[in-house]
C-alpha cells in the first residue's frame, strides 16, 4: 500500500453535491464548473468522508460490488486521481 492510499481525502469546500435520479452534479462554486459522475463515481464521492482514505475506499468498493481488491483498485485509483486533479478532493494537511 502506497502512501498517498493511506492519506486523508477531504473534498473542495467550494463543492456542492446533488443526486439527480442515479447520477451525481457536483458543482464548483468557486470556479462555476459542473462535473457529472456515474453511478458508481457518485457512491465513490459519497464514502469519502466517512471512509477517508483511497485504501478505505477501495475496500469498501471492494466489498460493495463483490469484487476483489485489484479490479476495485483498478476503477478507484485512477477515479480519485481525476478528482484529485481538478481540484474537487485534496489531501489533508
Amino acid at each position: 500500500m502506497s502512501q498517498t492510499q493511506t492519506r486523508l481525502l477531504i473534498r473542495n469546500e467550494h463543492v456542492e453535491s446533488e443526486m439527480i435520479g442515479n447520477e451525481w452534479i457536483l458543482l464548483n462554486m468557486k470556479e462555476h464548473v459542473a462535473t457529472k459522475l456515474n453511478e458508481l463515481g457518485g457512491y465513490i464521492w459519497s464514502i469519502i468522508p466517512e471512509y477517508g482514505h483511497m485504501d478505505g475506499i477501495i475496500e469498501k468498493i471492494a466489498e460493495e460490488y463483490d469484487i476483489d481488491r485489484h479490479t476495485a483498485e483498478q476503477d478507484v485509483k485512477p477515479f480519485i486521481e481525476e478528482l484529485l486533479g481538478s481540484g474537487l478532493l485534496t489531501y489533508a494537511g
